[in-house]
């Protein structure tokens, strides 16, 4: 009876130990006494630090805006943004293993003791409109593994401290806009390269743009008048070209005066030529205009003698393939024509070259507007046509239907569907930077789940095992709805050799250990779970906003499984996303599911029916309970089959 009792009284004292040891932690946990004499020297007048008490563990959750590490109890996030808060920085320098601190929004100032040096974990920082005054802080050049910097719209003045920033070899944003700093920036060509997003504007900068920075828009350096160079269209003098103010102004003066005179005849003489050629064009096109209206039956007569065809686009057909009568193959929902002809005498635009071949968009009569690719080499046309009829047969909401084709002995043009939006490349790493529209969550989900269904449909089509076999993300196409698409199915087909726009998207079993057997190992290792890896890697895309290449010479997955789990939510998604913070918890999931399709192994890599019923599921759950792992468990009892081996 005693050994009975002994075991569930020791079990209790080691729970009582347990938390009696945490608690005396938190207790003694500096950065509690480093909060609390913040929290007293700011002005609150929302009370939004009511939180902050002696009598509760700030790393308990309840402690607004604080997070701490689960193995160190030390706080690794500090987020107290649009609070109004007024006051001073400077205690928060004794929060020595922050890794990400934002204060936007608020009304804090600096001292003169002030430094960023006790801040060497920092990877985010975050102190824009705010009232930050005087020369920058010293020790930036401490802050190694800092990633974004953004202290734009305070009052800093003084010289960019560039030397210390060319220290920062993994700076991705560097935002100094709307402050008062000035001098020239000449050494700023030492700025790390990693820099992506870059702002100076509206400062009191002077001199010549750094040609390594000439990268970046007009608009990262507008709003500095004493600035020339590319990419500002102000071209520069040798009288502003870092000018020293200790000089007398009267050579610059004079200069100024023959430049001036230099430049208001160049201006006269632009405005004439171009008068004098706006004049010309105008006769030009009268005339022109006149021979075609008196001459376009004659001419319609001449092209069906001769069989040769007028330029679609960008590139002549050459008659030898348009000949009159010559039809194509149509598939359900094709209107407007039926003959190549008519295709090809409508007006189109040039859209892309890809690996496959060129792709145009066609403005038929009727206001129709369609899509044509013209595939340059390909395989045999008997092994063709009945490809090509499956491709064509195929009709689903989230697949861009492939209408019509036409092939002969020297070409293949292949006619889908036009979807105005683009593509998801192009939305996700267009204009990245100033001016960019950001593509909200809600809508990288829908995309997300739109794109997974189609794919799925695609697997499961009619028992066929077909398979896509280069999805990328500019192969989802964004349609006017903002659904997703999945085109350009089964190009890898059509031609000699699978290939792939980018190897980063490539399953690891079809990368060879020899390259002159590349095209052979792709051919015999290609299934759909290839497509399941590629997926996975489009979604990495949507929830970091990084192109598949990753960092350096890193793949975008290699370097996603390299960082923590704690890390993610502000060292892996895309900054973009900040705004989004109540939905964290469905970016972790589908984070889950995206690192579940990139798995090694092909067996280890879930159907796409199961990854679009997981994601179904994130989205319809909101930001509760979420997650691969009980989506796994739910599935299993009903779709067992489905699953791969290691998959749940």
């Amino acid at each position: 009876m005693s050994e009975m009792l002994e075991k569930p009284l020791s079990l209790l004292f080691f729970i009582f130990f347990f938390f009696f040891l945490h608690f005396t932690q938190s207790l003694s946990n500096p950065d509690s006494a480093t909060l609390l004499a913040f929290k007293s020297s700011v002005l609150d007048p929302s009370n939004s630090l009511s939180s902050w008490t002696n009598s509760t563990d700030l790393c308990s959750g309840s402690w607004l805006g604080v997070t701490c590490s689960s193995s160190t109890l030390r706080v690794t996030r500090l987020v107290l943004e649009d609070l109004n808060l007024t006051g001073s920085i400077l205690p928060l320098i004794q929060l020595t293993e922050l890794r990400l601190l934002s204060l936007k929004y608020n009304h804090l100032s600096s001292t003169s003791n002030f430094s960023f040096s006790s801040w060497a974990a920092l990877k985010h920082l975050y102190l824009s409109h705010n009232r930050l005054v005087g020369k920058f802080p010293p020790g930036l050049g401490n802050l190694q593994r800092l990633r974004r910097l953004d202290v734009s719209y305070n009052y800093f003045s003084g010289e960019i401290p560039m030397t210390e920033l060319a220290q920062l070899s993994h700076l991705l944003t560097l935002r100094l806009e709307a402050n008062s700093f000035s001098g020239t920036i000449s050494s700023a060509r030492r700025l790390p390269s990693s820099v992506l997003d870059l702002n100076i504007s509206y400062n009191y900068l002077s001199g010549k743009i750094p040609s390594s920075l000439s990268r970046f828009p007009a608009s990262s350096f507008s709003g500095n008048q004493n600035l020339c160079g590319e990419p500002l269209l102000n071209a520069c003098y040798s009288g502003m070209v870092e000018s020293d103010p200790a000089q007398s102004s009267k050579p610059v003066t004079s200069t100024k005066k023959r430049l001036n005179n230099w430049v208001l005849i160049i201006i006269v003489s632009v405005i004439a030529m171009a008068i004098v050629s706006g004049l010309m064009t105008i006769t030009c096109y009268c005339f022109r205009e006149r021979r075609r209206k008196r001459g376009s039956s004659g001419d319609l007569a001449k092209r069906k003698a001769t069989g040769s065809q007028p330029p679609i686009g960008g590139y002549y057909v050459e008659g030898r393939i348009s000949r009159e009568g010559k039809k194509m193959v149509l598939f359900e929902g094709c209107h407007g024509f039926s003959k190549v002809n008519e295709l090809l005498s409508s007006s189109a635009e040039l859209l892309g070259k890809g690996t496959v071949g060129t792709t145009y968009k066609v403005l038929m009569d009727g206001d129709g507007v369609l899509v044509v690719k013209r595939v340059r080499e390909r395989r045999k046309r008997r092994e063709l046509d009945g490809w090509l009829k499956v491709i064509g047969g195929l009709r689903h909401s989230n697949v861009v239907s492939l209408r019509a084709y036409y092939q002969s002995k020297d070409e293949l043009l292949l006619v889908y569907d036009f979807l105005p939006n683009g593509s998801l490349q192009s939305l996700l790493h267009g204009n990245r930077g100033p001016g960019r529209t950001p593509l909200e969550w809600a809508a990288r989900l829908r995309i997300a789940s739109g794109s997974a269904k189609g794919l799925a449909f695609l697997h499961s089509y009619d028992k066929a095992k077909l398979f896509h076999g280069n999805l990328t993300s500019s192969n989802i196409i964004v349609d006017r709805s903002g659904n997703a698409c999945i085109s350009d199915i089964g190009l890898h087909q059509l031609v000699h050799a699978p290939s792939f726009s980018n190897n980063a998207y490539k399953a690891p079993e079809l990368l060879p250990n020899d390259i002159k057997n590349h095209d052979n190992v792709n051919q015999r290792k290609f299934s759909q779970k290839c497509d399941v890896y590629s997926f996975g890697v489009v979604l990495l895309e949507l929830l970091t906003g990084k192109m598949p290449n990753g960092e350096g010479n890193t793949s975008l997955v290699k370097w996603v499984q390299g960082v923590g789990r704690e890390e993610w939510a502000w060292e892996v998604f895309d900054f973009e996303l900040f705004g989004c913070k109540q939905m964290e918890e469905q970016m972790v999931a589908l984070m889950q599911v995206a690192l579940l399709c990139v798995s090694e192994l092909p067996r280890d890599r879930p159907k796409m029916s199961i990854v679009h019923r997981m994601i179904e599921d994130i989205s319809s759950k909101g930001a509760t309970e979420v997650g691969p792992n009980s989506i796994m468990n739910d599935l299993t009892s009903d779709s067992s089959p489905s699953l791969s081996e290691n998959a749940s």
